[in-house]
């Protein structure tokens, strides 16, 4: 059973937190999880985020998400969401939250693989990976003999899961930096996309959807995973798409689009197959 995943603390780390420790408590520790390094325009968000009822993970991944996820595409896609326009460089105190055990509960990261159909050797991309959530379950899913292909645009991210895989010693691992103009996979190299919490940054999704249709093999299909309109927490609701428009976008894109029956607690899943 795979369980959520944070990395050991670097000796840096250590250090900033034996100085926090220095500080008169009156004065604020930028490493400090008081603190937490908030970032602007995520007032809202993170409220949730404090008052989710053990759902930290959950609401600080979708928060940060909000702004993180749309980066993941090499889209620009911040282009127009100036909230979105953050630095992710401390993978670290992300993942405290991102990768929680906890988010299993709400998130059945072992059901959508289920349903996604992976089969030993397949090719699976996570798009939009963050800090890996998904990676040590897709890893396992596809076998020695398979591949995942763990893409962002954050190269921080992408070191992050590197050094995750070598301790996990996940040799199927492969990181993939997103370009300015696509997710960065070679045409016709990955059985199964998935992207999760991130569908809704990016724009032109049409023409997104023709890319990731010409990256899938014959068989494959793209699965895409975010938050209900109607979800208790998540980003902001103007942000949120029905799956209806989802199905959409994917169609528009050439795919053959439906919600998936399988049902999560805050978030629908849509299907794209290529056939």
């Amino acid at each position: 059973m795979i369980t959520g995943f944070t990395l050991r603390p670097s000796s840096r780390t250590i250090a900033l937190l034996a100085l926090c420790a220095l500080i008169p408590a009156a004065a604020a520790c930028s490493s400090s999880p008081a603190a937490d390094d908030e970032r602007p325009d995520e007032s809202v968000e993170h409220e949730q985020v404090e008052h989710a009822d053990h759902d930290e993970a959950v609401i600080d991944e979708t928060a940060a998400d909000e702004e993180h996820q749309g980066h993941h595409h090499g889209h620009d896609d911040h282009h127009g969401h100036d909230h979105h326009d953050h630095s992710f460089d401390d993978p670290e105190k992300y993942a405290q939250r991102w990768n929680d055990p906890a988010r299993d509960e709400w998130q059945q990261p072992q059901a959508i693989i289920e349903a996604m159909e992976i089969e030993e050797g397949m090719a699976v991309a996570d798009i939009g990976a963050g800090t890996g959530y998904f990676i040590p379950h897709l890893a396992e899913a596809v076998g020695e003999e398979g591949t995942v292909l763990a893409v962002d645009i954050e190269q921080s991210m992408l070191d992050y899961i590197d050094d995750m895989a070598e301790e996990l010693e996940l040799d199927n691992v492969e990181t993939v930096l997103a370009t300015g103009d696509g997710s960065g996979l070679e045409e016709a190299s990955v059985d199964r996309i998935i992207t999760v919490n991130t569908w809704h940054h990016i724009p032109n999704r049409a023409q997104y959807s023709a890319h990731l249709l010409e990256r899938l093999t014959d068989d494959g299909s793209v699965w895409v995973v975010d938050f209900h309109e109607d979800s208790p927490v998540g980003p902001p609701v103007e942000h949120r798409l029905a799956p209806e428009v989802v199905i959409d976008e994917l169609e528009a894109g050439g795919f053959d689009a439906e919600v998936h029956q399988l049902q999560l607690e805050r978030q629908y899943i849509v299907v794209g197959t290529t056939n």
